[in-house]
């Protein structure tokens, strides 16, 4: 997220606009895929509480569930405000000059290279005159923060059901319990290491 916006802010002219509405337009269309994306959750989240809904399930499956529901809808109703307020400061005189300033602030180690360990190896960094406020990087990254977390509790929530049950069977078979703890085991197993695989290459990609 740092390079676009760095390369934004220490663009001049009519690059810089160029190069700010690109990021206007991208984060626009990812604010769209995290209100998507956070409304297929929340149907998610309502419709497992009407599978999963005996009063001998563990409380910790509804604590977690009605959490991934808050942050869901939450990430939601960010996702929308922000695309509200960048399409406003869009439609003003000199929109991106603003968009600029809402997201950069003067460099205090300007022109000061140094040298900084990154992957194991000495790099030397060099400075720009412009850099993104932090308090700016939490704000665009809540969105997509927060539907994680909604994720992530959803499928806590999911394995305990799913393994609580199969342990209240006592080894009976015939409920069915059992068998699909081991099936639901064995896909979040798969899940989870394509997950791992993909986020830890894709992150090299991006890192370079």
């Amino acid at each position: 997220m740092h390079d676009p916006i760095k390369s934004l802010l220490n663009a001049e002219g009519k690059e810089a606009d160029r190069l700010t509405l690109k990021w206007k337009d991208a984060k626009l269309q990812e604010l769209n895929y995290v209100g998507i994306t956070g409304a297929l959750i929340t149907g998610a989240v309502v419709g497992s509480f009407q599978i999963y809904s005996a009063e001998t399930d563990p409380w910790s499956t509804n604590a977690l569930w009605v959490s991934a529901l808050l942050l869901s809808l939450t990430s939601i109703s960010i996702a929308t405000q922000q695309c509200i307020g960048l399409n406003r400061l869009s439609s003003c005189e000199d929109g991106p000059g603003k968009i600029r300033l809402l997201l950069g602030e003067e460099n205090p180690r300007f022109d000061k290279p140094h040298t900084a360990t990154y992957t194991g190896r000495n790099e030397k960094i060099t400075e720009y005159r412009l850099r993104m406020r932090k308090s700016q990087l939490w704000v665009w990254q809540t969105p997509v923060m927060l539907l994680n977390f909604a994720i992530l509790l959803f499928i806590i929530g999911l394995m305990i059901v799913v393994f609580s049950r199969a342990v209240k069977a006592h080894g009976d078979w015939s409920a069915g319990d059992i068998k699909t703890a081991i099936l639901f085991g064995c896909a979040a197993s798969f899940a989870g290491g394509n997950y791992l695989i993909s986020w830890l290459y894709l992150n090299r990609r991006l890192r370079g």
